[in-house]
């Protein structure tokens, strides 16, 4: 018997149905990449600008030897950068400043607004809100396809914090080898003020000189002693490779320094040669502050402070003629420690 060969009818118009189904999820796919896409990008535009604008604050915070910190310049540094940045092809014009103090635990999160006491974990800190709304920067970020949703623009908002701390961790090359008593800072460092400091002498109005050296004939707080930090090292020629070239790895909070047994008065000339009365290279100084400094021992570094060394003598009573100061250069550093008078640069918090 012959085959009968049936042929199928032509479906004609199934494909454009099924264009006309799927079309409306297609253009929201494409809605959804394209303009997600967008306003991510413009973002990481709003958040560049704000995190430039409070890196700028914070930089005038401190200024070296000033009695207070410098709030309302950090405000207007921050307010002015804002207006050297663009965003979504738009000049920026505006954003919220606000200063006070940054929690680097963040035991109390937020910015912590003034007036206020801070506490050892809080840092200065210059807060930066910029965005674009209806009220902010010419209006929100326009989209592209979303608009046959009926959404046309949509509000994008950012925030950084930025401010300075003192360090918990000097990098390789930060750190003079000489051990300071943290007993020092107790009786004549004025934590209180903002930013902390030298106490002053009542009578002078000056800040008191130190002769720092070997704990005999003075007391313990003035005692220092040279240091050969992370190693247990004997002989002058470790610490006089650390006068010229600091620390040889990164000392943080918490760890052990060794402090050298015996007195070497070539290391008191080197430093007379390089302090206030010699060429100046070592006049301000970052020192570690140990918890004791007892020769021949190990003792735990419980922050890092700033000396100003103004000259040394040798003999039988060595010493470095010091005093306190909060004037160092900041040095290559990172974590948070307490105030000795060390700010590293500012960073970003948020």
């Amino acid at each position: 018997m012959k085959k009968i060969k049936l042929i199928p009818k032509t479906q004609k118009g199934a494909v454009s149905v099924l264009v006309a189904l799927t079309l409306p999820v297609l253009v929201g796919v494409g809605a959804l990449a394209v303009d997600l896409a967008y306003l991510h990008v413009v973002r990481n535009e709003l958040q560049n600008d704000a995190d430039a604008a409070a890196l700028a604050g914070a930089r005038k915070l401190y200024t070296n030897g000033a009695s207070a910190l410098n709030w309302v310049g950090a405000a207007s540094t921050a307010s002015s950068a804002i207006a050297l940045n663009r965003a979504a092809g738009d000049e920026l014009s505006d954003g919220l400043v606000q200063t006070g103090y940054w929690d680097t635990t963040q035991t109390a999160t937020g910015l912590q607004g003034l007036p206020m006491t801070p506490s050892a974990n809080d840092a200065p800190a210059v807060q930066v809100t910029v965005g674009k709304s209806e009220n902010q920067n010419k209006a929100p970020v326009r989209t592209f396809l979303a608009s046959i949703w009926g959404v046309y623009a949509k509000p994008v908002q950012v925030t950084a914090v930025a401010g300075v701390s003192s360090p918990g961790v000097i990098q390789p090359g930060g750190l003079f080898p000489l051990a300071v008593s943290k007993c020092l800072y107790d009786k004549f460092w004025n934590m209180s003020a903002q930013p902390p400091a030298p106490l002053a002498d009542p009578l002078t109005g000056k800040v008191p000189e130190f002769q720092l050296g070997p704990s005999y004939p003075r007391g313990y707080c003035e005692a220092a002693q040279w240091s050969s930090l992370n190693m247990q090292a004997s002989g002058a020629n470790a610490i006089e490779t650390m006068i010229e070239d600091g620390n040889p790895i990164s000392m943080s909070v918490g760890d052990k320094a060794w402090i050298q047994t015996g007195v070497k008065n070539s290391l008191y000339t080197d430093v007379k040669r390089c302090s206030a009365a010699g060429n100046k290279t070592c006049e301000f100084v970052v020192v570690p502050t140990l918890a004791n400094v007892v020769p021949g021992t190990s003792a735990t570094i419980v922050g890092f402070a700033c000396m100003q060394f103004l000259d040394a003598f040798g003999g039988k009573d060595p010493y470095i003629l010091a005093k306190m100061s909060n004037q160092c250069p900041p040095p290559l550093s990172g974590g948070v420690g307490p105030n000795y008078g060390v700010i590293s640069q500012p960073s970003l918090f948020k």
